[in-house]
Parts: C-alpha cells; structure tokens; sequence
C-alpha cells in the first residue's frame, strides 16, 4: 500500500499518474457505436473540458506521519507535569490517613466496653443455654432430630402403606363395588318405571272407598247432572259406580277419564281412557283425551300416537291399524312421525273447505302444541271455539296455548271465559295462578291454588298443587312463616287461615 500511495523521490505517486492517464485517455477513446448516437453536445464538451483542467492540476501529496511527529509537544515535559502532581498528592494522603487511624484507635476501647455492657443482659439470662459456636454441629443436630422424629412416627409408614394397598386393590375391590352399585341403581330405575307402567295399566285402577252411588239404578245419568252442576267430587263417584256396576260400559269409562283429567289428575285420566279404548278402541274423545293426558306427563310421542289414531277413527278407518311404535322413554318428538301426521290433519282440513269442523280444529291444535307452534294451535282452537263458544274446555285449552306462547295476559283472559261455564273448573283455575305467577303476582296465585286445592276431590293431600304453591309462597315477598310451614305440611286449612 505503501508503495501506491508513496512516490519515488522527485516522481509522482502511482494514484496521481493513474488520474493523469485517466483523463487523458477519456478524451482519446470513442464508444464503440458512436456512428449510431447523436454528435457531442455542449455539455459533453464542458465535461471533457473539465477533465482536462483536472489532469493538469497537480495532486496533493501524500500523508506524512513523520511530519505530525515533529510538531507533538516533548515527553519530558508532561513527565515532570505527573511527577510534580504526585508529589503533591502523595504527602496529602499519608497525612489524612494518619489522622483517621488515631482517631479510631482512640475511640475503639470505648465503643468496645459499650458493647459489652449491651451485651451483659442478654448473656445473663442466657447464660444456662450453651450457646453454638459451630454451624456443622447445628447441622448435624438437625438431621438427627428430622430422623429421629421420622423413625418415631410409625402413623406415617403405617399410612403410606395403607396408601400402597389401597392402590394396589382398587382395579379389582373398587371395580366390582362401582359394578354392584350401578345394578342396584338400575334395578330400582326399573322398578320405578314398571310402577309408572303399572298405574297407567287400566287393570290397576283403584277405586275410591265408601262410595255412596253404588247402590244407584242409573248413576251414569247421576255422574252427568253432577257434572252440568259443577260437582266434580261427587261426579267422579258416580262414574265410578257406573263402571263398577259396568265395566265393559266404554262410554262410561271415558267420562270417568274426563272428569279425572278436569280434577288435574292425569295419571287416573289415562287409565280411565286406555280402559275405554280396550272396550271401544275407536272411541275420538278417549283418543283425544288421552293424547292430552299424555302430552300434560311429557309422553309427547305417545300422545302423537294417540292423535295419529284419532285421525284414522275421524276419517271412518279402523284405528287398530296405525301400527308406528312410538320412541321408548324419548323425550325428543319424532319429526317424521310428526310430518306424515300432520299431513294427514292438513288434508282432511282442507277438504272441509270454509266449514272448519270444530272437533278437527281442536285435535290439530293440540297436535301444534306438541311441537310447539303456538301460533297455529292458537290459530286452530281460536276456530273452534267461534264454532263452539260455551265450551270450558276449548277455552281453558286456549289459554295454556296462549300462556305456553308467551301472551299470558290474553291466556289470563282465556282462563276466566273457562270459569265462567265452569267455575269449580279445577284445571283452569290452577292453570291461571300459574299465569299470576308468570306476571309476579304471587299472592294472587296463592289464592287460586287455595282454591283448586278446596275445589280438587280424591285426596289433594298427594295433589301436585302444592308443589307449585310452595314455589310461589317462597316467592312472596314478606310471607309470614306460618304460610309456609302449613304449606311444607300440605295443611288445607292452616294454609287458608294465613291466607285469609
């Protein structure tokens, strides 16, 4: 490098010759296709001009450090500079270290025997403890102790290998104990469900004791002037009578079935019902009786069954012959069973033109209330009853539509035009505390449900009632505890006295 930058005595360096060759040689060479570009511009002359000035000028010299090295100030001087300065430091350290080593050994006995006398007490009354001068020792005796205690406390091993064990056994002993107890658990969900089966079975129906109608020549024609009457209590006997006195007598059985299910007694109603269907299996109102029973319980797919059967007895076909075998213990509605039945509503109803039948309008919107399409159920019992105005039971049917579709005030209306035709009408009395209970009106349906319960005949005492008044008791704001201890003993009485 440094013979490039560097020239020879009285020659120029190797970089200002190739500068110099440079621009001269610009001057000199033509591009190779200068025939096809245009001639020299003014501005290709003024570069070439300024080239040319550059290669005469003569280029700087290169850089010298020899040069630098004579104009560096002498080293002797700033050598007696940190000499002078140490000279003068050093004597000022010594002194002031001096200093402070007198001043500490003077004060260290003092500071010496203040210590002790703070630390006199202390040593005193700790003077019976050996103190520990050795950080392994205190280490050891630790260790032992830890030991010591571990070995001691056999409860421990004794747990672990309880532990062990346990681990050990529980493939096998735990197994076959989760395995008995899951059999237990299903034998008694078998039993509960053949009891459920067995009170539905017609051939299971109890009657009630000391029944006064049994000695009646006509207690069938008793039982309806009850009814008409509004005695359901009293109703029921009769038919009950009837029954007895003839059990192969169908229409009996479904009025007995009717009365039970106006009582809010579902499980007896379908009893009655399927008794009626056994002697009479096309009889509409049991068909239709039971579907609602049915659907009231939760059996959806069995009540859509029963409507499937309705609609063969309505269109004059045998119902025996509607075979489909509804989903057991299902508590999903079976959409295509649903379609092809509702099909088959449809097109009976559309062949009756602008003369709806009131029987078919009814049994389709109980068939919409399965599937909760509220707006046509109310759409098809609103039909019914212009065809059937003084029927209680379209009307309390219309108000469950109408509550189960989120209009309680208009369900609360259907619910009075019901009791109306039919004050001692036990269902839709209940029906409308629960639509107070909707609008949070709790002490208005405690007194419907009072009433139900007084107007219920056949034991209220087991009656589901009071599980819904206990709801809405315990939702009553500033309910006096003796309401609700009578409700938790299902007392009639004590109930109506806090009431009143």
């Amino acid at each position: 490098m440094k013979g490039v930058v560097e020239g020879q005595c009285g020659q120029q360096n190797a970089l200002v010759g190739l500068a110099n060759t440079f621009g001269t040689s610009n001057q000199r060479v033509a591009p190779s296709n200068a025939s096809l570009l245009p001639s020299s511009s003014m501005g290709e002359q003024m570069a070439n001009e300024f080239l040319r000035q550059q290669a005469r000028t003569m280029a700087p010299t290169s850089f010298s450090m020899k040069s630098m090295q004579n104009n560096l100030p002498q080293a002797s001087a700033s050598s007696s500079l940190a000499a002078n300065w140490t000279k003068e430091f050093q004597p000022r350290q010594n002194q002031l270290a001096s200093q402070w080593s007198q001043q500490y050994t003077s004060s260290a006995p003092s500071m010496e025997s203040a210590w002790r006398q703070v630390q006199a007490p202390s040593m005193t009354s700790t003077s019976s403890h050996q103190p520990i001068t050795d950080a392994g020792m205190w280490s050891s005796e630790y260790l032992d102790t830890v030991d010591t205690s571990l070995t001691k406390s056999s409860g421990t091993q004794n747990w672990a290998d309880d532990f062990m064990e346990q681990q050990d056994n529980y493939g096998m002993e735990n197994t076959w104990k989760d395995a008995q107890a899951f059999e237990q658990r299903w034998e008694e969900i078998k039993r509960d469900m053949e009891k459920d089966e067995s009170l539905q079975s017609p051939e299971n129906y109890v009657y009630q004791e000391a029944n006064p109608f049994t000695t009646m020549s006509d207690p069938l024609m008793e039982g309806d002037n009850l009814m008409r009457n509004g005695d359901i209590g009293n109703a029921m006997l009769a038919y009950e009578a009837a029954v007895q006195k003839d059990p192969q007598d169908a229409r009996a059985w479904c009025k007995l079935g009717l009365a039970h299910a106006e009582n809010e007694k579902d499980q007896l109603a379908m009893q009655a019902f399927q008794k009626c269907l056994q002697i009479d299996a096309g009889n509409k109102e049991a068909l239709l009786g039971l579907s609602v029973s049915q659907a009231n319980e939760g059996m959806e797919n069995e009540a859509l069954h029963q409507l499937d059967k309705w609609m063969s007895s309505y269109l004059g076909s045998n119902s025996t012959q509607v075979t489909t075998t509804p989903p057991l213990y299902s508590s999903f509605l079976d959409s295509d069973t649903f379609n092809r039945v509702e099909a088959r509503f449809l097109d009976a109803a559309r062949q009756q033109g602008a003369t709806p039948d009131p029987d078919l309008q009814n049994a389709l919107g109980v068939l919409y209330n399965l599937n909760r399409n509220f707006a046509r159920a109310v759409d098809s019992l609103k039909l019914a009853i212009s065809k059937n105005p003084t029927d209680a039971r379209l009307w309390n049917r219309l108000g469950a539509t109408l509550a189960n579709g989120d209009h309680t005030a208009e369900a609360i209306s259907a619910y009075r035009e019901a009791l109306k035709l039919y004050p001692t009408y036990v269902r839709a009395r209940y029906n409308l505390g629960i639509s107070c209970m909707q609008l949070s009106s709790y002490d208005e349906a405690l007194k419907h449900f009072l009433s139900a319960l007084e107007l219920q005949k056949g034991g209220n005492d087991a009656s589901g009632i009071w599980t819904t008044m206990r709801s809405a008791a315990i939702r009553t704001s500033n309910v006096p505890d003796n309401l609700l201890r009578a409700v938790e003993r299902r007392d009639l009485a004590a109930v109506k006295a806090s009431l009143v």
